[in-house]
């Protein structure tokens, strides 16, 4: 398969990229799942949810107050969108969710539903429970909609990162949760079959969308249900030889088949049920890799990486060659945690520039801790690579940590070849963090391995605990 980076001449794998490596030329079967994105609390995934709540919130305040001009003028700039090239359908990419005509069907299936008078409807993520007619496709193409503007720019943080050519091309209208109406303007994005592509970052992705109708019907609705037959002695109930009383399910779902109008009757009784159920399955977390690429093996992977990173020349010649690579390591090693990362962002009005900055989402483990922590606050992790031969000196920590702040928090790490001073280093490093100048790891390429062989043994957790133990010699 020929993916969209590897048509840029790409050497890096899925594993090393934070976004989905689509094939261009078909529908790839994933959704934008907007679910996943409102649980993270990274600040991409924020904003994204912020877009969303606006949007959906304007559509239903229309609707609700009968506004057919707001609410055609809303739901009538939703177009099909092929950016993404993500679907169901076989074939080139045609866009199947929202259409001119789909929308007024979706205007009025809104509007006719239960779930609207009822009031539990108040997210896009649900509607795929309670709306007629609307499935995974039309969940995802509305989510893309309304975030094509932020998915642009994310797109063109990712081509810099990667030295991806981009155009400027005009989109469809982007959402603005600032004007609570559609803009239009022009993007730089890659062009692919003649094309423009929106990447999307493979933590916002599904193979199926987190909320489903089925799945809630089925396991939850009904399984409530048949407990209320059998606490109140229903008609229902049968009994054993034994006296042992029971409902049975198919005699449950006989009487309470699926139908959406219905579900959403049942959420006004039970709204405990509906929030256990998006705990449960926002709890599962994003795609691993061999969710996205078939036959991948991490721990295969993990060697190749170590093979990679070994016959990368010291040197300013290899400087970009060792850049990449290391970024795709730090990518492959730390996602979740870490996501979103952007090549040399700009600081202090231009004045000083960074090798790599990730997002810190951490939901657990070391960099969670560095996120929650008073003394670091790690909103973003900033990554120094060094190429060099020779070890790291006082001005290559000063120029980490002046890249702290407040906005940004006060860790960072510093990637590079061989240390041959360790202890000299861990010494600077732990200085710098006495004297309130913020919390730097530096790992060289041995450590990078370390790493890399726990995942290659099985031992994925066990990084947590190497990077805690790195953490500590700078701080004790």
């Amino acid at each position: 398969m020929a993916t969209f980076y590897s048509t840029f001449g790409g050497e890096l794998s899925q594993a090393e990229l934070d976004f989905v490596d689509v094939d261009t030329a078909l529908d790839n079967p994933l959704y934008l799942d907007p679910y996943a994105i409102q649980i993270r609390d990274d600040e991409w995934s924020a904003t994204c949810g912020d877009h969303i709540r606006s949007f959906f919130s304007e559509v239903l305040e229309a609707l609700r107050e009968d506004n057919r001009e707001r609410a055609g003028h809303l739901l009538g700039n939703l177009h099909e969108p092929n950016e993404t090239c993500f679907g169901q359908s076989r074939g080139r990419p045609a866009g199947r969710g929202v259409g001119r005509g789909k929308a007024l069907d979706l205007e009025e299936a809104i509007r006719n539903s239960r779930a609207l008078e009822t009031g539990v409807l108040a997210d896009i993520s649900e509607a795929e429970l309670f709306i007629r007619g609307v499935g995974p496709d039309t969940i995802s193409d509305l989510t893309t909609n309304i975030l094509r503007g932020l998915l642009a720019d994310y797109t063109k943080e990712q081509c810099d990162l990667l030295n991806i050519p981009t155009r400027r091309v005009a989109l469809d209208p982007c959402w603005s949760a600032v004007r609570q109406d559609w803009t239009s303007r022009y993007y730089d994005l890659p062009i692919s079959n003649r094309k423009p592509i929106l990447l999307v970052p493979k933590f916002s992705v599904r193979r199926t969308l987190t909320l489903n109708s089925q799945e809630f019907w089925n396991h939850y609705m009904i399984e409530v249900l048949r407990q209320e037959y059998l606490d109140s002695r229903s008609a229902l109930v049968r009994t054993l030889r034994d006296g042992t009383r029971y409902v049975t399910k198919k005699s449950v779902k006989e009487r309470h088949p699926k139908i959406k109008d219905d579900l959403a009757t049942f959420v006004q009784r039970h709204p405990e049920v509906l929030e256990a159920y998006k705990r449960i399955k926002g709890a599962q977390g994003p795609l691993d890799n061999d969710d996205l690429e078939e036959n991948f093996d991490e721990t295969v992977f993990a060697r190749v990486l170590i093979d990679r990173l070994a016959g990368i020349a010291h040197g300013h010649r290899a400087a970009d060659e060792y850049h990449r690579m290391v970024m795709g390591i730090s990518t492959f090693l730390f996602f979740p945690s870490l996501i979103k990362p952007i090549k040399e962002r700009e600081l202090h009005e231009g004045r000083k520039r960074l090798d790599i900055k990730f997002t810190n989402a951490a939901q657990e483990g070391f960099f969670f801790r560095m996120l929650q922590a008073n003394q670091t606050r790690s909103i973003s992790v900033p990554v120094e690579c060094k190429n060099y031969s020779n070890d790291v000196e006082n001005p290559e920590l000063d120029q980490l940590s002046g890249r702290f702040g407040l906005q940004r928090g006060f860790f960072g790490m510093m990637l590079c070849r061989r240390l041959e001073g360790r202890p000299r280093v861990v010494a600077s490093c732990r200085d710098a963090a006495a004297d309130g100048r913020g919390f730097m790891l530096v790992l060289e390429d041995a450590d990078l391995v370390q790493m890399l062989e726990m995942v290659e043994r099985r031992r994925r957790p066990d990084i947590d605990t190497f990077l805690q133990r790195r953490f500590d010699e700078i701080t004790h």
